[in-house]
């Protein structure tokens, strides 16, 4: 059995969160978009300035799985006016991702406790997400984890814009 850490990212984990954010949304999504909307996406999301703020927001967590020191996993967690779509007793997964050379290991399921494990911490009756409707593989993931289509939205990366659908499940009973 594989001994998988699971920490807080702190702001001195910027330039660590920076490479690997960005590598994984790119191994992703970098196939089924073009160049220039990629370009403009990482540019506006993923800049080290950015992912700065998300981390010094009070209203965002994010948290690292690693393996002896390697990082393989995170997930950035929203709630209140942090949220994407702002709801009522929620909390949201903004980003999930696993490094693809250890996917289907349980990294996934890890980070799903993790935000369990939060939002029962912050006394929230709902977790959600937005995924898009193309990455099956992901809906498939969510749904095996409780998750249920519930309404949609849209995503601009870059100049394209994608439906996303919400997916959501209760906190009650995790």
């Amino acid at each position: 059995m594989n001994n998988y850490k699971i920490h807080e990212i702190q702001a001195s984990d910027l330039k660590m969160l920076h490479r690997f954010a960005r590598a994984c949304f790119v191994d992703t999504y970098a196939s089924q978009n073009t160049p220039e909307n990629m370009d403009l996406y990482l540019r506006d999301e993923f800049s080290e300035e950015r992912i700065l703020q998300l981390l010094t927001d009070s209203e965002i967590k994010f948290f690292f799985v690693k393996l002896e020191n390697k990082v393989v996993g995170y997930i950035q967690l929203n709630w209140g006016k942090a949220q994407s779509e702002t709801l009522d007793s929620s909390l949201e997964i903004a980003r999930i991702y696993v490094d693809k050379g250890f996917q289907g290991r349980g990294i996934g399921a890890l980070l799903l406790k993790q935000s369990y494990d939060l939002g029962k911490v912050l006394g929230l009756d709902w977790l959600w997400l937005g995924v898009w409707e193309k990455n099956t593989k992901a809906i498939k993931f969510y749904q095996k984890n409780r998750f249920q289509i519930f309404d949609q939205h849209v995503f601009k990366l870059g100049n394209d814009e994608q439906l996303d659908w919400m997916m959501r499940r209760p906190l009650i009973g995790t």
